[in-house]
């Protein structure tokens, strides 16, 4: 009777955690709907900003400028075609890197994290020359354990957020930048690419260039549904035609390159939403799944055990029984 008790209790615990499991994906499926609508939406805007961008770097000399001046030699590979000036290389970088706050996820934080460390070996950089700024609980957690210099730990910004909402990241990123305490600015995030599947990627988010910016715009346009461009958008963005600016291209780059900046920002943050609630409402289903499985399972084996006992007090009574004849 022990053993049977045993596994009631099992079968009790694994009902409530499927019980949990599959409220869970409820909600997540949810808010992953609200947040695969707000991403989808929110790509035609990051690239008209990042094509205007383009336009202004076509029509003014930029190789003055701090933000789009190539400073380490990684930075440089993507600028060599604009002959941007390239002393005074450096080794320090600055990681923006967006994760969730909350786990049960499956491997979606994970992975970025490794796709980060991956991203900074590859640039040579040590952790002493490596900023972070964390975006998101996980990742904060992640680079405080291994030693990293966190510059800023910003909690995860609620689903419905707003390009102004990045305002003081974009201020922070600049101030570093413009200071020259960091050379290169990557940032990092997941990309939503269909509800089962999301991508880790980093990209340079300073120093701009027209190549990480068409990079940027191919990421950006997915490959089938209505929000789909045509190839006339993912053409090179430096035939595009010439354009007056008023009052100049020069203001017209020092009021865009703020605003570009957090319209990147919060396109990288609402994808990473995204794909968040996606891998969540995946994680919990499979959860779910697992637990219905288990519970099965369990009960067969309850039923087996009932079933043996019922047999083994039936045999005793018939052989009492017989003995008492």
């Amino acid at each position: 009777m022990s053993n049977l008790r045993a596994i009631k209790d099992k079968i009790r615990s694994v009902g409530k955690t499927h019980q949990v499991t599959k409220a869970m994906e409820a909600v997540s499926g949810v808010k992953m709907r609200k947040a695969q609508i707000s991403a989808l939406t929110a790509r035609p805007y990051a690239l008209a900003a990042f094509r205007i961008l383009a336009r202004v770097s076509s029509s003014i000399d930029l190789s003055r400028h701090p933000f789009l001046r190539a400073r380490t030699p990684e930075a440089g590979k993507a600028l060599a075609h604009q002959n941007f000036p390239k002393e005074n290389l450096g080794g320090r970088v600055l990681a923006v890197v967006i994760t969730s706050d909350k786990g049960l996820a499956g491997g979606l934080n994970s992975s970025l994290l490794k796709r980060v460390v991956t991203a900074l070996d590859e640039r040579g950089v040590s952790r002493e020359h490596t900023g972070i700024l964390a975006v998101g609980r996980k990742g904060e957690d992640y680079f405080a354990r291994r030693g990293y210099i966190l510059e800023e730990k910003i909690p995860t910004i609620g689903d419905e957020s707003l390009t102004t909402d990045f305002g003081g990241i974009v201020e922070l990123v600049s101030n570093l930048f413009a200071r020259n305490e960091y050379d290169e600015c990557i940032l990092a995030y997941t990309n939503f690419r269909s509800t089962f599947e999301q991508e880790p990627v980093v990209r340079t988010l300073l120093p701009l260039s027209i190549e990480g910016i068409e990079e940027m715009i191919k990421g950006i346009a997915p490959e089938k549904g209505k929000f789909t461009e045509s190839k006339e958008a993912t053409e090179k963005l430096t035939h595009s035609a010439d354009y007056l600016f008023e009052p100049s291209p020069e203001a017209v780059l020092e009021t865009l390159l703020p605003r570009l900046i957090s319209v990147e920002l919060h396109h990288a943050f609402l994808e990473s939403k995204a794909s968040e609630h996606s891998a969540r409402m995946v994680a919990m289903r499979n959860a779910s799944d697992k637990a219905e499985e288990v519970e099965f399972l369990l009960t067969r084996e309850y039923n087996k055990a009932r079933q043996s006992a019922i047999t083994r007090e039936m045999s005793e009574i018939i052989g009492g029984i017989e003995a008492m004849r």
